[in-house]
């Protein structure tokens, strides 16, 4: 793999990275000011789960079964065939997801009851909060016709390698959110002004693609073709995709179910933590995922088998060297970053205690989460989309059993951990497939990369711990104190690893770096 195509990767993960940091930025305001609002209460358990259902179906079609299943198709159409060829495809694609996402969202709103029983039976307990999460959910559901749509030109965009749009389009999620936080603040019904800033929102974020792509040229036709032979290709290709790609949000559905059996605030500490724990995931692992998947489909269509491994060598070593310290920095100050950015109000100490736990455990996992996020796209460039959604299967049954055993000793910790090594066991069994078929990465360039990373982790790693030890934190001191102290503790280890990352002269780095100056326009010295 060449620096040039290096650099396209890199560069395309620090577009999508920067816009994604941009959300979740606003993601982490709007987080605060439900916990400010709504705490660990029944009320926010309602909300999470009325949001987390059509989220799930967002983040299925969005981070994996649908981009993954269009993108290798539309490429093949895009550099094998005519303008006109590729045109067609998307207008028929249009059409057919425009009539299956009507019919699915009819299907959602008229059976929402028992869609929520399915989703949190805790809840049928507590006759009120089961009656408000309904009504919840049919304000926020249709956020899943609006984004399949969206998500569909988002993933012509990326074909494309338009990167930037598609990734800032969940800003204009969490402005609408916050937006609504302080409307229904001030008119007193914060919880449903809430469901309704998730509607809005997703109207937005079609918009905003649909706008994209017409500035781009693409013009989208309804047409009555809905069959197209590369529609019913990305349909056969897509739906074994959403187990075998989504996996980790699967298991994260099934999380919310078993947490609605714990003891109340159960299904608040784990959304809360996943939410930090996504941070990095998000940040990083899915970006680069997003990334690679057009540059592996383009060496897939020319079969350039060498420059193909190439890549998914250079891409899986780039992930582990960005979420590493994460992972190492999460690990050690969990209950610290829960504290300084959700402890107040209705949030109390106890209730960061209990999300740090969960933290720590999703955090423990976070390496597999994100390697994952880079080593499917190498099965669904090559349109396998069979042989993960088997070890998808087995990592569910997997990542099930581990729930029951730790729920009962660990509560709802239990649950975070048994996440974390099923991700490990999905990753595992995936590269040792691909091993065997003589296609997995060039482990002798992948480990010497690693190697040389170890020292600056392990920098990174003592310089955090010697910082908890002669700086102890406070829970009881003020938000400022607080934010102060995690952000020395943010900018020393940082520091620490980039400089011991440097010192070992590290591929990543090097490459990070380079793509940086070329898009600010600065040289090397």
């Amino acid at each position: 793999m060449d620096q040039d195509s290096k650099r396209g990767v890199a560069g395309a993960t620090m577009v999508i990275s920067s816009f994604t940091l941009m959300s979740r930025i606003l993601g982490f305001v709007r987080d605060i000011l439900i916990a400010s609002f709504l705490g660990t209460s029944n009320v926010a358990d309602a909300f999470f789960v009325a949001f987390r259902i059509p989220n799930l179906f967002r983040r299925l079609l969005g981070e994996g079964a649908l981009s993954a299943a269009f993108i290798p198709v539309f490429t093949q159409y895009h550099l094998k065939g005519s303008q006109e060829e590729a045109q067609e495809f998307l207008n028929s694609a249009f059409s057919f997801f425009l009539v299956v996402l009507t019919l699915l969202l009819i299907l959602g709103e008229a059976f929402t009851p028992w869609l929520v029983k399915a989703t949190a039976p805790g809840f049928s307990r507590i006759p009120p909060k089961m009656a408000l999460t309904v009504s919840l959910t049919r304000i926020t559901f249709p956020y899943i016709f609006f984004m399949g749509m969206a998500i569909l030109t988002m993933a012509l965009l990326n074909a494309l390698k338009h990167f930037a749009i598609p990734a800032f389009s969940p800003v204009l999620l969490n402005v609408s959110m916050i937006t609504a936080l302080f409307v229904g603040y001030k008119t007193g019904n914060v919880v449903h002004a809430l469901a309704w800033g998730v509607f809005v929102g997703g109207i937005l974020q079609l918009g905003l693609q649909i706008s994209t792509l017409l500035k781009k040229g693409w013009k989208v036709k309804p047409t009555l073709h809905i069959l197209h032979p590369g529609v019913l290709e990305t349909v056969v290709l897509m739906l074994p995709s959403v187990l075998g790609l989504a996996v980790n949000q699967i298991n994260t559905f099934v999380d919310t179910i078993l947490a609605s059996l714990l003891p109340p605030g159960s299904v608040s500490y784990l959304y809360y933590a996943n939410r930090l724990a996504q941070f990095p995931l998000g940040l990083f692992g899915i970006a680069l995922g997003t990334a690679i998947l057009p540059t592996l489909s383009q060496h897939q269509t020319l079969e350039e088998k060498e420059a193909f491994r190439e890549t998914f060598t250079f891409g899986l070593s780039l992930v582990l060297f960005i979420t590493l310290p994460a992972l190492v920095w999460l690990l050690i100050f969990a209950t610290p970053t829960i504290s300084v950015l959700f402890q107040r109000a209705a949030f109390t100490w106890k209730a960061a205690q209990a999300t740090g736990k969960a933290l720590f455990c999703y955090a423990l996992g976070l390496g597999a989460f994100a390697s994952v996020k880079v080593v499917v796209p190498v099965f669904y460039a090559q349109k396998d989309m069979k042989t993960p959604v088997k070890v998808g299967v087995a990592t569910l049954v997997v990542n099930i059993v581990l729930n029951l055993i730790l729920m009962v000793p660990l509560k709802h910790a239990g649950l975070a951990l048994a996440t974390s090594l099923a991700s490990a066991f999905n990753l595992v069994v995936l590269l040792v497939l691909l091993e065997k078929r003589g296609q997995g990465p060039s482990w002798r360039a992948f480990t010497r990369a690693t190697a040389r990373n170890l020292p600056a982790l392990a920098l990174l790693t003592g310089g955090s711990l010697l910082y908890l030890h002669y700086f102890p934190f406070k829970p009881w001191d003020s938000i400022l104190r607080k934010a102060l102290w995690i952000s020395g503790a943010l900018a020393q280890g940082g520091i620490l690893y980039l400089l011991g990352a440097w010192a070992a002269k590290s591929q990543e780095l090097r490459v990070l770096g380079d793509t940086l100056f070329r898009k600010t326009g600065m040289k090397e010295g």
